[in-house]
């Protein structure tokens, strides 16, 4: 009698993959929260470089919503956020 064949049994699931943009959107709202441990969580995710291009992407579509909503221009909402005077 032949023996059936049998698939392998698949290898278990890594643990889950996280993309800059999640990292970065975790670190920034656990820095503004002061959340250390989940800061340092974060910036283990990605490497320093995907983190930083993550937090600034984050950083340039945030300046952008806030400057439409307020009718401004991203310039002034940026100098603005920083509590820097006008240009």
């Amino acid at each position: 009698m032949e023996e059936a064949w049998q698939l392998p049994e698949p290898p278990p699931p890594a643990a889950r993959q996280r993309n800059l943009f999640e990292a970065a959107a975790v670190y920034v709202a656990a820095c503004a929260e002061d959340d250390h441990d989940r800061s340092a969580e974060a910036a283990r995710w990605v490497s320093p470089e995907a983190l930083c291009f993550g937090v600034n992407e984050l950083a340039c579509r945030a300046v952008i919503a806030l400057a439409r909503e307020h009718d401004e221009t991203p310039q002034h909402m940026a100098r603005k956020l920083l509590g820097l005077p006008a240009a």
